[in-house]
Parts: structure tokens; sequence; C-alpha cells
């Protein structure tokens, strides 16, 4: 269309040989071209206009003819270069429309520089921002507050920061590498008291631990004072029950589906066995995320264990054995490689080690003898071995029931007789006490016990270990207080006794 306009402008005016107007439609085909308009005077110069052979018919019309063109050019490079814009996206999603990119780009820089001051460290985009060459009218476009919104919401910066990496997986970020390296010190500090570095070789980390600088988002930079707390659990969370009255440790575990060991673990600090009321129990089992390593060159005194030597008795019954001469451990000074991985030890090398004593083999001699009946014969042996300090009849103004053997807590305690045990527990001024049935009507007690071997319902034989001597229950010393009941009714057990 333009072309035609210039041929109908030219022809009037212009009266040349065909060579010279096909040299204006070459120009102007190729500079009115739309995709790549340009208005090169080199090119004008080129055609040589100046040495066509024009006769100009009316000088007046010549001028407005020309005027008319030089307007009609302005105005097809103004509707086309005032058209042009650019299709903004933002991580692949689209936002608008600009007239030219350096609009964009100086908002981006005015956001990175706002930041940099606030932060006091370099900033980068994480955010990916494209352009797309289109037209569009100026009601199209994106306003300048509306741009400016999105280069501060939608596009990441990240800060130029310090992260602590373990097995190339960053775990934590920092401001400063100061901090980073604090942190790290913080959870050595936790397994290695300050006082105690002097006797490890090296203090590291089990994985590779490692303080990086790189750029992290805002949310992902810690504050130093919770980070090594965050680290050391695998977790920011936090889970406690407050112990009520009647709940035990177990009770705990059982509630919550925690092991004993875990809340063991959970807990290091606390003695399952003496938790209170309103003490704070721990719910969550540290999962670190780096364990700290420690290696020791340690030397110790070591124990060397005794072999065992038996002999064989017909003496003593098939269930009973007796030391005849008692083991002895050797002892060794050991120089040894420690390792340890959260205070827990993982291996152990021995460098070096010197016998320093030889054990002693300790020979015990077991029984061969077959098994007395486990019930009453009607005769009785005495309990234990120990110094008779109270006889049965009259004492201090009431009846004593029984006789005191005086023998040292600990001392074995003896069946008097078969029979069935029908008590084990404490009983008033009895202490611990086990009852034995031999039938016939006959019943025979064993009081103020430290120990039991037996329980109720077993079948014990005449001489059967059933216990040791105590000072439990009313009591002025370590004794055994034996008593013989026929028909519910005591009788002198050095009567029976033979």
């Amino acid at each position: 269309m333009e072309l035609e306009k210039v041929k109908s402008a030219f022809r009037p005016v212009v009266e040349s040989s065909k060579g010279a107007f096909s040299k204006v439609k070459k120009f102007c085909v190729k500079n009115l071209n739309l995709k790549n308009f340009k208005l090169d005077i080199k090119q004008l110069k080129k055609l040589n206009l100046h040495k066509l052979s024009i006769k100009i018919v009316n000088k007046k019309r010549f001028a407005m003819t020309v005027g008319t063109i030089s307007l009609a050019l302005i105005l097809i490079m103004y509707v086309y270069f005032s058209g042009i814009a650019y299709a903004v996206s933002i991580n692949g999603n689209e936002l608008g429309k600009v007239r030219n990119k350096k609009q964009v780009e100086d908002l981006l820089l005015q956001v990175k520089e706002e930041y940099k001051k606030q932060y006091n460290a370099e900033i980068s985009t994480g955010s990916q921002i494209t352009y797309i060459k289109t037209r569009a009218s100026n009601k199209e476009l994106l306003s300048s507050a509306t741009l400016e919104d999105a280069m501060r919401e939608d596009v990441t910066y990240t800060i130029q920061s310090f992260s602590i990496s373990a097995n190339d997986s960053t775990i934590a970020a920092f401001k400063t590498k100061e901090e980073a390296d604090k942190v790290l010190e913080q959870i050595k500090a936790a397994y290695v008291k300050e006082e105690e570095k002097a006797q490890y070789k090296e203090i590291t980390f089990a994985e590779k631990v490692e303080v990086k600088q790189e750029f992290n988002e805002e949310d992902k930079i810690m504050q130093a004072e919770a980070a090594a707390s965050f680290i050391l659990k695998g977790t920011n969370e936090v889970k406690i029950h407050k112990v009520q009255e009647g709940e035990s440790i177990w009770g705990i575990s059982r509630k919550y589906n925690i092991s004993m060991d875990d809340l063991q673990k959970a807990n290091p600090s606390i003695d399952p066995s003496k938790i209170k009321i309103d003490q704070e129990i721990n719910l969550l089992v540290p999962k670190p995320l780096v364990s700290v390593k420690t290696t020791e060159v340690a030397e110790y005194k070591e124990n060397i264990p005794f072999e065992e030597k038996t002999e064989l008795s017909s003496s003593l019954y098939k269930d009973q054995s007796s030391v005849k001469v008692k083991g002895v451990y050797g002892e060794r000074d050991v120089v040894a490689e420690i390792v340890k991985i959260n205070g827990i030890e993982e291996s152990r090398n021995v460098i070096s080690e010197k016998i320093i004593k030889e054990p002693k083999t300790q020979v015990v001699v077991k029984g061969t003898k077959e098994l007395p009946p486990k019930k009453g014969t009607g005769t009785f042996t005495m309990p234990t071995r120990g110094r008779l300090s109270s006889r049965f009849g009259s004492r201090w103004g009431s009846t004593h029931e029984g006789i005191d053997l005086a023998a040292p807590i600990g001392t074995t305690v003896n069946a008097a007789d078969g029979g069935v045990v029908i008590w084990v527990g404490t009983n008033g001024s009895y202490g611990k006490l086990i009852k034995i049935d031999h039938g016939a009507g006959y019943v025979s007690y064993y009081g103020h016990l430290s120990k039991y071997f037996v329980q109720k319902g077993d079948k014990v034989y005449k001489g059967q270990k059933i216990a040791a001597v105590g000072n439990t229950g009313r009591s002025t010393g370590p004794h055994l207080h034996f008593e013989i009941r026929k028909s519910g009714k005591p009788v002198n057990p050095l009567n029976y006794v033979k």
C-alpha cells in the first residue's frame, strides 16, 4: 500500500528512465519493510537521485508532494515503534506487558539494593525473568505500581550467607561464617566438656561437615542461639508430658506408644525409678542432623577373666554346687584408641597391653546325688548354720513361738523338710517370710529373710536352698526366726530337729 503511494507521488513530478524509477522502487521496498524498517541516508545517496534527469513540472506541487511523503514516512515510523512491547514472565508465569525491558531491570535493581542495605550482604534472585517481544497499546501495559509490587512479591531474592552442610546436604544457614562456626562448636560441646578437650586426639563429626558460602532465602537463615538445639534434636518441635500422681515411666511409654529405650534417649538425665509429680518428660526422641565423633587414646587397667574348672561330688545333690577354690581375676595395663559417636562407644582398638597379674582358676564342685522326694519325711534338720540366740517359750513377758539362729546377712537358708511352699512375702513383724507345708499338719516358718529363692507353689526337698538370712521386720539384728507348727499350734523346733 505504501509502495503505491510512493509511486503515485513520484510519477507527476519525476520524469526519468525506467532504470532510475526501478532504483527508487527497490529503495522503498527495502526501507518500508515493517519488520525491519530503517531510514538509511547512505542508501539514499547511492541512488544518485541528484544525477537523474528530472523535469519539475510544478515547483509548488513538487514541494507539497515531497512534504507529504516525508510526513507519511515519519508517521509510519511512529506507529510502528510506538506499538512495540514485551510480555514479562516470572518463572514461566506471565505477569503482563511493558514498553521496554529497562523498566523491569531498573525496578529489580532498586529492590535488590534495598535488600542489600537491609541485610548488609550481596543479594541474588532465585527467579527466572523472561521477555517475549510483542505489540501492545498503552492501555495494555502494566502500571509502575503493579510492576513494582510484582518485583517485590513474585521474585524470590536470596541472600549471600554461610551454610552448614552434612554429606553435601544443607541443614542450616547463617548471616556470617562466625555464627556457623560458633554453632558447630556448641554442638561439639554437648558431648565434650571444655575441661575434657585435652584428653581427645580428635574432635570432629561422623559426617562430612562443611561451612559453605552460598545464597539462601530469608526464611532459611537461622538465629545461632536456636540452631544448635535444632541440629542436636533434628527438630524445633517440643512435646512434653508432665508427670501426674501415680504415673511411672513404663506407664508413660505405653500411653504415648514410645519404647522405654527411646524414652530414655529423649531424657538422658532422668532416673526412671525416681520421677516426681509435675516433672517434665520429653516425648520426642532426638535424631541429630550431625553426629559428634571423638577419638581418644586411653590408658586403663582391665581385669583378665579367670577360667572355671568343675569337679563332681556324690555328697551333694544334683541341683547343688559349691565353690571349692575361688577364682581370682588377673589384671593388665591397656593402651587403646577409643572412637565414640555422640558419646557412645563405636569402636575400640587396643594399641598395647601388659599383664600385671595372672588370673587364678576357679574350682566348682557339682553334686551327683539323686534328689530326695519333694515331700515331708516327718523329720526336720536345722535350716541354717548359726548361733542359737533365742529359744522357744517365754521371753520378755510373752511367748517366743520359735527359735532364733544368729547369722550374717546372706547366709543360706534351707528347707527343714520337703513340702510345698504356701507363702512367700512380707508379713508384719516377721518381715520377709516363707512358709512350707510338709503334710500331716506340719508347717515351717522362716522369718526376717533378705532374699527369696523360691515362690509360692514350688515343691522343695529337705535341705534345698530357699532363702538368705536377713534383718527385716521387727528384728534386733541379722538372724533367722524358725518355727514349726503342728495343726496350727507352735511347737518347740528343737524337739523335732535331728
